[in-house]
């Protein structure tokens, strides 16, 4: 382990010295770490497009439920008005 100019070597990989307010990097490094950050975004563009299909198909499940409860309600209030057609016209 050497020291030089306020950056403490180890292994070969930079580290932020004490004394120090930066971190100085090669250039090697700078562009590697752009390459990590570009094979990413990729990867989560590729899981929030699962993510809004996955919540499109909820919400288009969720739609039929609600159409067939409203069809089953509707059908409630038509048995309901034939028994009260059919109360109405015994009692005549």
């Amino acid at each position: 382990m050497e020291t030089q100019l306020g950056t403490t070597r180890t292994a070969g990989m930079n580290m932020r010295s004490a004394n120090s307010g930066f971190d100085i990097s090669t250039p090697k490094e700078f562009k590697l770490q752009q390459l990590a950050m570009l094979s990413i975004a990729p990867i989560v563009r590729s899981i929030h497009h699962w993510w809004l299909q996955r919540a499109e198909r909820h919400y288009l499940i969720c739609a039929d439920v609600e159409q067939q409860r409203a069809r089953e309600a509707q059908m409630n209030v038509a048995y309901y008005q034939k028994r009260a057609a059919l109360a109405r016209s015994a009692r005549n």
